[in-house]
């Protein structure tokens, strides 16, 4: 919990559904492997492909990069969904995966920043399209001491990553200004008697459309961008987007809690949807503390401004 009135985005990921010990890199294709010479110790450009190349800056402890090609245009944002092309080593200088090597007709990888590594979420922002950097990732940045059944653990990663693409977020409808979230945007009060709520699915899961958007229409397991204020039936406000300069929101809905995968389907975007949590599609018995308690009904407002 980043402070009383504001819960960051790791609490939001630890809501219901588990992320697992390590979010895969890249999911795609087949892992090549194979030992190499040196060659496999250098770069595309010829250069220095080991771990000690002094050339590296470090960008975030633990992430180090070098840039073998300056892209072109704006750089690319934290948390873009980019398409790349990429080869990571081993430091014995063992291909563990590629996009590229060994395919017949290499295809590039396309994935959010914030469903990788550290090394690539802290590493990748700032290049520009058409770059080339080369990344040096320690193990606490890549997949620590439990490693992978093809990286053993404590690994050092070294990577070139070439950026093809920078995919820009759907964003359809500007962000509204909140300053008061004492209340809803439709001035009520988010314990008050509502009876135009309605039931959604059969699990108490109930909601109320304040405003429905006129834009694309959000499906199951999408990654939607979204401003949101969560309070108790108490008034408490716990978590905001509007709060503290916060980003709006853009997480895959199934790394959220299951109010939030069952209530935000088929929202247009620019809506504005009132959902009402019972505690088992919320935080359940162990509730979140300090500001949530065990078996919390929660109630959100929830404005879709766009989808990923």
């Amino acid at each position: 919990m980043a402070d009383a009135g504001g819960m960051d985005r790791a609490k939001l990921k630890q809501l219901v559904v588990p992320i697992g010990a390590v979010v895969g890199l890249v999911v795609i294709g087949v892992l090549v492997f194979f030992m190499a010479g040196g060659s496999s110790r250098k770069m595309s450009d010829g250069s220095d492909g080991t771990a000690s190349d002094p050339g590296l800056k470090e960008v975030t402890p633990g992430v180090k990069i070098r840039d073998l090609k300056e892209g072109t245009g704006d750089p690319c944002p934290d948390g873009a969904e980019v398409k790349v092309h990429y080869t990571g080593w081993l430091e014995n200088g063992t291909v563990f995966d590629s996009s590229k090597e060994g395919k017949v007709n290499p295809q590039p990888a396309t994935f959010s920043l914030r469903g990788v590594i550290p090394g690539w979420t802290e590493g990748i922002p700032g290049m520009k399209k058409g770059g080339v950097r080369k990344l040096v990732i320690a193990p606490a940045k890549g997949y620590g001491d439990r490693g992978t059944p093809n990286i053993p653990g404590g690994s050092t990663l070294i990577f070139e990553v070439e950026l093809i693409e920078i995919v820009p977020p759907k964003y359809v409808a500007p962000r509204t200004a909140r300053a008061d979230l004492a209340k809803l945007s439709d001035g009520t009060e988010p314990g008050a008697q509502d009876t135009k709520l309605q039931p959604l699915g059969n699990s108490g899961l109930l909601y109320r459309d304040i405003k429905v958007g006129t834009g694309e229409e959000c499906p199951p397991g999408a990654t939607p961008i979204m401003d949101y204020a969560g309070w108790l039936l108490n008034g408490h406000v716990f978590d905001s987007s509007w709060r503290g300069g916060k980003k709006p929101l853009d997480m895959p809905l199934g790394d959220l809690i299951q109010g939030w995968q069952q209530g935000v389907p088929g929202m247009k975007v620019g809506g504005i949807r009132k959902l009402v949590i019972p505690a088992p599609l919320g935080y359940g018995e162990r509730g979140s503390p300090p500001d949530i308690p065990p078996n919390a009904t929660l109630v959100f407002e929830i404005e879709l401004l766009g989808l990923k």
